[in-house]
C-alpha cells in the first residue's frame, strides 16, 4: 500500500448507496489475507481508518451494553454501508493493523473487535457458501465429505455432534457431499481445536469431521490466530518511507479517534484529589482498585504489583506525584518509605528512569497480567477471586444481594469486563455512563461514577456503606455475602 499525497481521480472511491447494501466486501468474505498493492491518496488513507474505526467503537459500545449478537445488525448496518466497496475495506482493515500493533492492549482491542465485525458478517451474509469460501481461504486442505465416504461415519457423527439430531436425515444422491441437512467437512483436528476441546465434533485418525454449521466458530479461530500474529509481527517492522508522513495520525487514531482519554498524565481536570482525601474517594473506585484501597487500609502496604496497579491509577485520577509520595508513606507503616518505594513511585510519574510516563492500566492489561498470589491484592476480582470473595467485597461496598446476581452470573459465564459494567449499573441506577470507554478502563469507570454523582448531587467526599471515616482507614464494614452457587 503506497500512500500518496493527494487524491487522484483515478484511485477507487467507496460507494455508500443503499442499492449497494450488501456489494461483494460483504458477500465474499475477507479475511485480508493480502496486503494492498494499490495507491491511497493521503485524505482516503485517514478517512478509510476512521470510517472503520467507527465500526469497531460501535461494536465495542454493543458489548459493554451487553447487547446479543442477533441484534448487532440495526446498529451497524448504517455505519458498514460506508466499507461496502472491497478496496475501501481492505484498505481500512490494514490501515487500522499499523495503529494498532504498537502496544499489546492496542493489540488485544483491535483483535476482539475485528473478530466480532467477522463473525457478524458470516452471520448476516446473504450468500450461500460465504462460509465454506471462507474456510478454504484459511484452510485451503479442507474436504467436503462425498456420500460415500460419509455412510459408514454417519452415526459416529451423529453421537458426537447432536445438534445434528434436529435435522431429517437425507444424504443425497448425486455427487458431492451433502449430509443431514448439511455438508461435513474434515479438517485435520489440530486446525479445530476449540470445537474439539468442547467436544463439538466426530475425531478419527487425526481428523475433525465439521458440519457445516460449526464453520463459523473455525473461520473465526483461525482469523483470530492469523491477525494476532500479525499485529505482532507488525509491530517489530520499522516504518517505511511512504508511511512516514502518516506517524502521527497513525498514533493519535487509537486514543483521540476512539474518544479515549489519554490517562498517561495526572487528571487535572478531575475530582480534587490529594494525600488526605483518597480514601473519601473509594465509593466511586472499580473493585479492582477498590480492594486495592481496602488491603491497604487493613495491611498498611501493597506489594510490587498491587502498587504499580493501583498507583498509576491513583496517578491518572489526578493525584499529584508529591501527594502520591505523602499519602503511601503515611499508610505504609513500618517501611522505610524513601529508601524502599519512593523511587518506585517517582518512577512511575515518569521522575526517574528513563522519565517515561507511565499510563495506568487497562481492563485488558488487568484481566490478562500475571494472577495475584498470596497476600497480593492486584489483578481482577472478576476473574482471580472467588464467587465468595466477590460477593463479600461488594457487600462491604454497599451493593445489596439483589444487585449481586447479575454481577456473579457475569464472572461465572467469563464476562469480567460485563461484570464490572453490572457493578457500575448497581452503584448508579439508571445512569448512562459519561465515559465512552468505562467498561474498558478503571478510570473511566472512576471518571463516570464521579461524574454521575455530581449529577445527582452525590458529590465526592460523603460517607457511604464502606467509605472510611478518615484519611488513614480504609476497612469496611463486615456484611453477609449473597448466596450464590460456586
Amino acid at each position: 500500500m503506497n500512500v500518496v499525497k493527494s487524491r487522484s481521480s483515478n484511485l477507487p472511491r467507496a460507494s455508500t448507496s443503499p442499492d449497494k447494501k450488501f456489494s461483494k466486501a460483504v458477500t465474499n468474505i475477507n479475511l485480508y489475507q493480502e496486503i494492498p498493492t494499490t495507491e491511497v491518496s493521503l485524505d482516503d488513507f485517514e478517512e478509510f481508518a476512521l470510517d472503520r474505526l467507527k465500526v469497531l467503537k460501535k461494536i465495542e459500545q454493543l458489548k459493554i451494553r451487553h447487547v446479543h449478537p442477533d441484534n448487532y445488525k440495526k446498529h451497524l448496518d448504517p455505519l458498514l454501508s460506508k466499507l461496502n466497496d472491497p478496496t475501501k475495506d481492505t484498505i481500512s482493515h490494514f490501515v487500522l493493523r499499523l495503529a494498532y500493533c504498537r502496544s499489546e492492549d492496542l493489540r488485544r482491542w483491535i483483535l476482539a473487535q475485528e473478530v466480532a465485525l467477522l463473525k457478524h458478517r458470516l452471520h448476516h451474509s446473504r450468500v450461500g457458501n460465504a462460509i465454506p469460501n471462507a474456510l478454504r481461504s484459511v484452510l485451503p486442505n479442507a474436504h467436503v465429505m462425498t456420500r460415500s465416504e460419509l455412510e459408514p461415519l454417519l452415526p459416529k457423527i451423529l453421537a458426537a455432534t447432536p445438534s445434528l439430531n434436529k435435522n431429517p436425515l437425507s444424504v443425497a444422491s448425486g455427487g458431492e457431499a451433502s449430509a443431514i441437512g448439511q455438508a461435513i467437512y474434515r479438517v485435520p483436528f489440530a486446525q479445530a481445536l476449540d470445537l474439539v476441546q468442547h467436544r463439538q465434533v466426530f475425531v478419527k485418525a487425526g481428523k475433525a469431521y465439521i458440519p457445516e454449521s460449526k464453520l463459523l466458530n473455525l473461520v473465526t479461530a483461525r482469523f483470530r490466530t492469523n491477525l494476532s500474529r500479525q499485529l505482532a509481527l507488525l509491530s517489530a517492522v520499522p516504518s517505511t518511507p511512504s508511511l512516514q508522513r502518516t506517524t502521527g495520525f497513525l498514533k493519535n487514531v487509537a486514543t483521540v479517534h476512539t474518544q479515549q482519554e489519554d490517562y498517561s498524565r495526572t487528571n487535572k481536570d478531575g475530582p480534587n484529589m490529594n494525600a488526605h482525601n483518597v480514601p473519601s474517594h473509594l465509593k466511586h473506585m472499580p473493585l479492582c482498585m477498590a480492594q486495592l484501597q481496602m488491603a491497604l487500609g487493613t495491611e498498611k502496604h501493597l506489594k510490587h504489583w498491587g502498587r504499580l496497579q493501583y498507583g498509576l491509577f491513583l496517578k491518572g485520577a489526578g493525584l499529584s506525584l508529591d501527594d502520591a509520595l505523602t499519602y503511601f508513606e503515611r499508610m505504609f507503616v513500618g517501611k522505610d518509605f524513601n529508601k524502599e518505594y519512593s523511587y518506585n513511585f517517582r518512577h512511575m510519574y515518569g521522575k526517574e528512569g528513563k522519565r517515561q510516563s507511565y499510563p495506568p492500566y487497562t481492563c485488558s492489561k488487568i484481566i490478562n497480567s500475571n494472577a495475584p498470589n498470596a497476600n497480593e491484592h492486584h489483578g481482577c476480582p472478576y476473574k482471580h477471586s472467588s464467587v465468595q470473595d466477590l460477593s463479600r467485597m461488594l457487600s462491604r461496598l454497599g451493593v445489596a444481594p439483589s444487585q449481586q446476581k447479575s454481577i456473579v452470573a457475569q464472572k461465572q459465564s467469563h464476562n469480567y469486563q460485563l461484570a464490572c459494567v453490572e457493578h457500575f449499573k448497581a452503584v448508579h441506577p439508571g445512569v448512562t455512563p459519561s465515559e465512552s470507554n468505562f467498561g474498558n478502563h478503571p478510570n473511566a469507570w472512576f471518571a463516570s461514577s464521579v461524574k454521575a454523582a455530581a449529577v445527582s448531587g452525590g458529590g465526592t467526599t460523603s460517607s457511604e456503606p464502606g467509605s472510611p471515616s478518615s484519611p488513614g482507614d480504609a476497612t469496611m464494614k463486615d456484611a453477609d455475602p449473597v448466596s450464590v452457587s460456586p
